[in-house]
Formats: structure tokens, sequence, C-alpha cells
């Protein structure tokens, strides 16, 4: 494996490091190096900037990478400056390429005999600011200065507030490449003042050590990138892309946190007796980057390949897409080469997924990742059906808040939660119909053999789950004695932690109470709506008594009395809201008092900042116990109870469901549809708002994302009246491939109509038959009927209601509904559902997901959802765009090339910084250096984290 194959990575560094070389050292004895390297290697440091006092100690540097030649050492400087004050200091890295003998050489006749200034004593020396620069850009060097609360640094050797002072600091800061500070909190400030002035610079925290006994940092400063001189640039391009400072960058912790979600490598070999031994088309073994990994190459050599293998031993349900890996290609008779091929994939927790690329049948419908091949998206954006709403649907029903989601598995049983109030107030019947027709969907799917295999895969998915996270469990460490004796650290830490406990479970009865009073409400909605139903119907009743009475002369009055609780309803219900908002209060907190959430925040505090005074010990400790309660509530979390979604308990208990009380249950809810559609009449009133409702949480994330684009991706809910078309309408929802007497566009047509024809629908008899044969016809084979009718609610509904009003919604761009989008467009509506706004964590892998969009679309569109998915999960794209590779700053570049005349595929990968594979970059996505520097510089956006 080559040295940074795996492309950019996240790793410690320190950027400013003394040796015996400075005059200030305070250890110089003969193992001050051996110290030092030992000091770094603790410390997991893979990279170090040498940087003594006025001198370039080349043999010195050259003893540090002999002694530990694991760890980058960059041969640099620092000096003092007189702009602005007697006492700034100034810092220059050069390459670690570089000749020391001829650094080391220049510096001492230019800088130290021939610039520096009062050089007769260490404590005067200083040089001209202009001096430095040049020195630096002579020998291409990287300016570092000291800023913020650091000692002698710019922020406070020259004052603030002083126009010319302000303005020399400004002046200062053009050549400058690095801001060194000496806090954390400086952070804040650059940005959010500071950097308001000036363009952006990386900011970073160092040791600034001058003992190798004690080598201390406040805190961590990490860099994603090959611990390289050029790796190092690339944070003057994105600094809060590649540059963290604290514990541990987020996307790392992830990582490391959540293994079995990232692939670390793959490999195909050839079998050991090959069916054809004069070909061999794969024989590699690559590292994956657990962030963006962009796949490249010319056309024809072996991108989407690569995707494909990556795809078949992750199980996708999308491999019957694959452009390389299917019938008409790699597997093609007579020859089908992949029999000679075994993959195998390597997941973080070790785990090990091996298959021959001959195999067509998994042996599970659980997929390890989500694989959008070109055909995939292509054919879900040229047929818009419920393929490419349903993928939608799921991603919006995860923006829900769970307190809010009423119960609801997913988005269409939400909607129907939250509109039932509306619909019992236009008509009872109409509602229990509804929510029967659904109960029959759901038995219905539930019957269906590939439902049970689902419930049967998920049980074995679940319990290997649980055994690989098992094996995962931190390994326990003890308390450090010292710590343990040190009574008032062990009061404090022991109260906060009980106040953090504390907190956490009142926040946990808030919530809970919340969700509790949401279901309550709805139930209230539900039953003031059937009230008010009852109400409507006593009053016409009554009108009718008293017409009877006059229309025949009774003489005596025929009363009808109703006592009817709904305001006590109402006012039980009020209660409930009242309640909600003093809950939702006591989290969030109001202008007085500050919520539990705030309270769990600054107590999580108290114990960071105890423990950060703590010694290294002690940390390692209370990070263990972080970790195991992360690790116990993940197993808590995999095995669930029978009513947590997704759990071990919840699937175990489906199965016993499905073998002993869905055929009685399904059987007595069609006797019980039939019961209603007897008494049935029709009007459905408005969901509309409901729908906007359900809608705004990820609106608003789309504009947090994409930014206030001229062409605006939003949603629209409008009410539709149907007509009287019934049997086209019907007949447009029924999938005519399928056996039956609905197949085939003509004949479908001709029994619809003989169908509605001989049924008298004045006759509720009548209907009642027409509705049966209809539904015999799509039935009649329960593992076809979901494939018959796309939406089964829809279709019953339309079906045994009869006549109703509606709602339509639809997603639009720039005011466009779908089926008026291109294919490009519609593609891009899906990737940015796909890639920025699940909320999935397992990889995703997208073949050319830039086909068919200009370069505009891809830079505004595609590529800040391409930046806000490698964020949250591993995203490996093959692409042939600049955008994607270079303006999303991929971690990882896997250069594909095939040998044509001996039919051999190869990879190469590595980071941007490489300069090899940024030449492979630049030959294949721009042709030019030029270009790609320019690109670069354009595409960068500011407000991409890390």
């Amino acid at each position: 494996m080559d040295k940074y194959e795996r492309g950019s990575e996240w790793g410690r560094w320190d950027l400013h490091l003394h040796t015996a070389s400075s005059y200030d050292y305070s250890y110089k004895a003969s193992d001050a190096d051996e110290l030092l390297c030992a000091a770094l290697r603790e410390n997991n440091i893979i990279a170090a900037a040498i940087t003594d006092h006025f001198k370039i100690d080349a043999k010195r540097i050259a003893n540090l990478r002999e002694i530990a030649p694991e760890i980058t050492f960059f041969p640099g400087v620092e000096l003092r400056t007189d702009k602005g004050a007697n006492n700034l200091h100034v810092i220059i890295i050069f390459p670690e390429t570089i000749s020391l003998e001829e650094l080391s050489s220049d510096f001492d006749a230019i800088m130290y005999r021939g610039n520096a200034k009062s050089k007769d004593n260490d404590e005067t020396i200083y040089w001209s600011y202009e001096d430095i620069v040049s020195f630096a850009n002579s020998h291409n060097g990287l300016i570092s200065i000291h800023a913020g609360k650091k000692t002698n640094g710019i922020d406070r050797e020259i004052s603030n507030g002083i126009p010319y002072k302000e303005a020399m600091k400004e002046d200062i800061a053009q050549d400058v490449d690095f801001f060194e500070i000496g806090k954390i909190s400086d952070i804040d400030d650059y940005y959010n003042h500071v950097f308001q002035v000036i363009k952006e610079k990386p900011l970073i925290m160092c040791s600034d050590n001058h003992n190798p006994k004690n080598y201390v940092t406040k805190e961590k400063l990490w860099i994603k990138s090959n611990p390289t001189f050029d790796g190092l640039k690339q944070c003057l391009y994105q600094p809060r892309e590649r540059i963290y400072i604290g514990e541990t960058p987020p996307a790392y912790e992830r990582a490391q946190s959540d293994k079995k979600s990232y692939i670390t490598q793959i490999s195909v070999r050839r079998i050991g007796t090959p069916k054809y031994s004069d070909q061999c088309w794969f024989d590699f073994e690559l590292p994956i980057n657990p962030g963006l990994v962009a796949i490249i190459g010319n056309k024809g050599s072996g991108k989407s390949a690569l995707s494909d293998i990556i795809g078949h031993l992750c199980k996708c349900k999308t491999m019957d897409k694959a452009s390389f890996l299917n019938n008409n290609r790699f597997r093609k008779l007579p020859r089908n080469y992949s029999v000679d091929y075994n993959a195998t994939l390597l997941w973080g927790d070790e785990h090990i997924e091996e298959a021959k690329l001959d195999i067509t049948k998994y042996d599970s419908v659980i997929e390890s990742a989500q694989y959008l091949p070109q055909k995939y998206i292509e054919d879900i954006c040229n047929n818009i059906d419920n393929t490419f709403q349903s993928e939608i649907d799921k991603v919006i029903f995860s923006y829900i808040d769970p307190i809010e989601r009423s119960n609801a598995k997913d988005l269409n049983e939400l909607v129907s939660i939250k509109t039932q109030p509306l619909s019992i107030q236009s008509m009872k019947l109409k509602t229990e119909l509804e929510n029967i027709n659904n109960a029959i969907i759901k038995l219905e799917d539930k019957k269906t053999s590939q439902y049970k295999i689902i419930v049967e895969d998920s049980i074995k998915n679940k319990k290997d789950i649980l055994d690989r996270h098992m094996k995962l469990q931190p390994k326990e460490i003890k308390k450090p004695e010292e710590q343990q004796e040190d009574t008032e650290y062990n009061n404090k830490i022991n109260a906060v932690n009980a106040e953090i406990e504390e907190l956490d479970a009142k926040i946990k009865q808030c919530k809970n109470r919340i969700s509790e009073i949401n279901t309550e409400i709805d139930d209230y909605d539900l039953l003031i709506s059937k009230v008010d139903l009852f109400e409507i119907t006593a009053r016409d009743t009554k009108a009718l008594l008293d017409e009877f009475v006059i229309a025949h002369s009774l003489q005596e009055q025929l009363i009808l009395e109703v006592n009817s609780p709904k305001n006590r309803l109402v006012e039980l219900r009020n209660n409930l809201v009242i309640e909600k908002e003093k809950k939702t209060e006591e989290l969030t907190g109001n202008e007085t008092n500050i919520g539990l959430n705030q309270k769990l925040d600054n107590a999580q505090k108290v114990k960071e900042a105890l423990i950060s005074n703590a010694n290294s010990a002690e940390k390692e400790y209370q990070k263990y116990l972080s970790d195991l309660k992360k690790w116990e509530i993940e197993k808590d979390k995999i095995i669930g109870d029978a009513h947590t979604e997704d759990s071990l308990k919840y699937f175990e208990n489906e199965i016993n469901y499905i073998n002993n009380n869905l055929e009685t249950e399904y059987k007595e809810k069609r006797e019980q549809r039939e019961a209603i559609i007897k008494s049935l009449y029709s009007i459905k009133e408005q969901m509309a708002q409901i729908y906007r409702d359900i809608y705004s949480p990820i609106s608003s994330e789309i504009i947090s994302i994409l930014g206030d684009l001229e062409e605006k991706i939003e949603f629209i809910a409008e009410i539709k009246q149907s007509d009287k078309h019934l049997g086209e309408h019907l007949l447009s929802q029924i999938n005519q491939k399928y056996s039956g007497v609905f197949k085939g566009k003509i004949e479908s047509t001709k029994q619809m109509d003989q169908y509605i024809k001989s049924t008298e629908f004045c006759n509720i008899d009548s209907v009642i038959t027409f509705i049966n044969n209809v539904l015999i016809a799509i039935d009649e084979n329960i593992d076809e009927s979901t494939s018959k009718i796309a939406d089964k609610k829809t279709f019953y509904n339309k079906l045994c209601s009869l006549d109703y009003i509606d709602v339509s919604f639809s997603l639009r761009l720039g005011g466009r509904e779908l089926d008026q989008l291109s294919p490009g467009e519609r593609g891009i509506v899906l990737l940015i559902f796909y890639l920025a706004l699940s909320k999935n964590n397992c990889p995703i892998i997208i073949d050319q997901p830039e086909d068919n969009l200009d370069n505009q679309s891809v830079y505004s569109k595609l590529v800040p959802c391409i930046c806000a998915a490698k964020h949250k999960r591993q995203v490996i794209i093959v692409t042939h765009n600049p955008n994607i590779a270079i303006a999303c700053d991929a971690e990882q570049i896997i250069f594909c090339h095939m040998d044509k005349s001996h039919n051999v595929i190869s990879y190469k990968s590595g980071a941007i910084e490489n300069p090899q594979i940024c030449q492979k970059v630049v030959d294949v996505l721009e042709g030019t250096m030029p270009a790609f520097d320019l690109r670069r510089l354009k595409y960068i956006k500011s407000d991409i984290r890390g």
C-alpha cells in the first residue's frame, strides 16, 4: 500500500515547537531530542514544525527525523519583528523536502548576518517585517503569526482601537498564512470580528513547547491532510474544512464511534483456478477514506466498475441498475468474466463482507449502503411515480421532531393522524373507512412473503449488529489512584455528574410528557370532531322531528335532548396545550429563567473544565466513562422493545404477530369495511395546512443548505376535487403489466367500463358488488397487489368512498411541479434529498450524479449538498466534474485506468495534495494546472465546516 493512499485524514499536528537549539530552551541535555520525540509520539503528533528562536539547526532537525521517521518534521524558525512593536513574533514554516543545509546556510547568511538588527543579544535581536516576508517567499515558506490572546501576538503588541494601528494589523495580515491563537475563545472573536474585515485565514493552536519533559497543549490541533507541506497548504484554501481545534474533530469522532457504518478497504482478486486465465481484469486492494471519495478517470476506465462492486458487496437493492456488473457487460454470456473474481469489503469494526462477482441473489434483503447507479437515477427521474415520491417522503418524515410524530411510522401515517379531525368534521363514516383501509393496507403489506422475509432478515441483521456492537465495548480503564485521592476533585466531578444525570432524567421526562401530550391532543381533536358531527346530526334530526310534527299535525311534541360534553372536552384539551407550553418552556427557558437544555449544557461545560485541568490519566478515564455510556445507549437502542421501531424486540414481536394473529384480523377488517361502505356518504375536508406544517422543518433545512436560490425548492399544498371519470382514474393507478383482468391497456379499459356500466350507483348493494369485483381482481395475488397498485391508500379510498375532495401536495423547483422539470432538474431534487437532507448514516455511493446538469447547477446545488453529506456519512462518488472533486475538497481521489489491450483495470488513490494525484485530476478533469488553481480558489465556500 502506498503511503497516504487513503487520502486526507485527520491527525494531530504541532506547528510551533522548540528544541534545545533555542536560546531559552529549559532542557539542553544530550537526550533532549529523544525525549522530545517520545513526547510527540505519546501525544500522537504526526507532523511538527521545528521553530527555534532565530536559528535553523539543520543537524538537529535531521537527527529528529532519524529518531522518529514516522513523524514529519518541517524546518522553521521563530523571529522577532519591529512591525508595530518591539516583541511581535513571526514564524516561518518551510517544506519538508527543502534542503536543510541550503536553508540553514541561506538563513545564516541572509537573515542572521545580513538583515538582523541588534543581534549582539538574543533578547534584543529583531528583523524588519519586510525582510522576514521576503525570505519566506524566496524559500517557499508559510508565515504564521502570534495572534488573539497569545503572548507576543499581533492583537497584544499592536493595540486595538487606534486607527493607524488597526491599519497596520490589516497590512501585516496580507502576508500572513496562519494566525496562531492563544485561547479557543479567540476563534469566535476572529470569525465574528477580524474576518469581517480581512480575508479568512487558518487559525491554529500550538504547544510552543520549550521543555520535552513537560509537553503540554492547551487544545489539540487537528489537520485533515497528508502530513506534508503540500497538505498543509490545502488549509489555506479551506481553513474550516481542514483544521479543527479541540478534543476531536466531529467527522473523525463519528467515524471512530460508529465504525460499523464506514467502509475502510475494498479488494478484488482473481480466484485460484480462473475460467479465463488469459484475462486478469482486477487484482487490487484499496483503502477507503471515511469522508468524500471521488472516483475519476477517462471514459471506459473502470469508474463504474468500482462503484458497482462496492454496491454489490453492500447488497444494495439498486444493483439491477448497475452499468458494469450486469448481464450485458461483465456478466454477459457466454463468457461471464465475473465468475473468476472474488471481492472483499472491510468495515471499520473489522467486519468483512466477501462475495464472488457473479452472485446475483443475496443472503439478506438488508442493504448496508445506499447505491445510486446512473440508470437508477435516470429511471426515477424519467418516470415520475410513487418511487420518486416515496424516497422524498422518507427524508421529510425524518425531519419531523419525534415528539411531534404521534407514534406515526412514516409520512403517510402521520398525515393520516393529523388530518383525521378534519375528515371527521366532514363525514364520520368516510374517516372510519379511511382508517379501515389504512389498517387493511398494513395487513396486506404484512401478508406478503416479502414483508415476512424483511422481518426475519431484520431479526438476523439486528442480532448480527448486536454481536458486532458487543465486541466494540470500550476497554475498561480504572480510575487513576492519584485522582482517587483528590477529594476536592472527586467531590466536584461527582457533584457535576449527579447534576448531569438528574438533568438528563428531567429532560427525558419532559420530552416524554410532551410526546404523550401531543398524542392526547390528537385524541381530543378526534373526539371533539366526532362530537361536532354528532351535534350537527342531532340538530338536523331535531329539525326533521319538528317538521314531522307539523307535517302530520301531531298533537304532541317529539323531543330530542342532547347534553354535549364538547365544552368540557375543549377545556381539557386547552389545559393540555398550556401544559405542553410549560413543558416546552421548561426545556428551552424564557427571558428570566434558563431551560433544562441550557442547564445541561452549562453542567457539561463545567465538567469539561474540570477534566481539562486534570492529568492525562484522568482525562483518559473520563473519556472511557463517556464512551461506555455512548456504547450502552447504542446497545439499548439496538435491542429496543416491542414498541420501538427498527429494534430487535420490535421485529421479534412482529414475526409472532404475522404467524398467529394476522389472518384473523385481516378478515375482520374487510368485514368492517363492507359494513361502513353500506352507510357511506362523501365529502372530504381540507388538509392543506397540515401538509404545510409537516413540510415546514425540511423547507427550512433546504434554505439553510442551499441559501436563497433563484429557483427555490418548495412544497405546495392545494385542494383538488375528483371528477366523474372514475374508471379512468382507477385504471391510472393500476399497473397493467401484471396478469389478471386488468392486464393490458385496451383489455383493462374494456373490463373497467363493463364493471361500471353494470353498476347501479344509486343502489349500495350494486356499488359493493362493483367494489368487490375490482378488489378481487387486484388482490388475487397478494404478493403482486402492492406492485399492481402504487398507492393503495389513495386507490382504496377512491374506490370505496366514490365522490370526494382530495388534497394534492407537490414538490416544486422554481415554481414548476416535478412533471414539468427536465430529468436533470428532477435529478437535482432527488440528489438534494439523498445527500444534504437524508439522516441515513450508512455509506452512500453515487455514479456520476452530475450527468445532464450544467456546471452552474452542479456548483450552486450539488456541491453544497455533497459537502453537507460528507459531514454526516461516508460519500463515494464517481465523477468527471471538477466541481465535485475539487470544490467539495474530496478527502480521497481514486484514479481509474484501463489497459484495453489486455483488459486490465487498475486504481491509484491519494489526496488532492498528493502531486501525482493532483496531476491526474488536472489531466482528467481540467486539462491545465491554471484552471485547477482558479477553480479551487473560486469554488471554496467559507461556510462549510469540517
